[in-house]
């Protein structure tokens, strides 16, 4: 069987969010976006979600009930059972540098209400392209003698 280049692979986005209609809108925009979408309306479900799939990205608002957004957030940080931790962008009523500090997310990737999707997805497509330099550098460095 012939081994899937990861880059081509359709990347998996997490929304977790009590607000049913601003979650059925992230929905919507990130499956038109080209995303496989799954969601979660509480903290236990997340965590949930976050162990079954390999989401790239997630989606997290910090007012969801059963553990809050923070909550969800240091669990992925401190040994939730994931291979790999997904880019986390953090929504909530406050200004980014306040998310920031409470969730230790960087504030480049927290976003106050109202939203853009636009910005999400700006931030993700930024975030991919970082790796993929990244990447790129670490195949262009010579390899150390052993």
């Amino acid at each position: 069987m012939e081994k899937m280049d990861p880059s081509l692979a359709v990347p998996i986005l997490l929304i977790a969010d009590n607000d049913e209609r601003r979650c059925g809108e992230l929905r919507r925009f990130f499956s038109s976006s080209g995303f496989l979408v799954a969601a979660a309306a509480d903290g236990l479900r997340c965590l949930a979600e976050l162990v079954a799939r390999e989401a790239d990205v997630l989606v997290i608002a910090l007012e969801i009930p059963w553990g809050g957004g923070d909550g969800v957030i240091a669990r992925l940080n401190n040994g939730l059972p994931v291979r790999r931790k997904p880019l986390i962008l953090v929504i909530g009523d406050a200004p980014a540098d306040t998310l920031s500090a409470r969730t230790g997310v960087a504030p480049c990737n927290c976003f106050s209400k109202p939203l853009r999707e636009e910005d999400l997805l700006d931030r993700i497509g930024m975030e991919h392209a970082a790796r993929l330099l990244r990447g790129a550098e670490d195949r262009q460095r010579p390899s150390e003698a052993i």
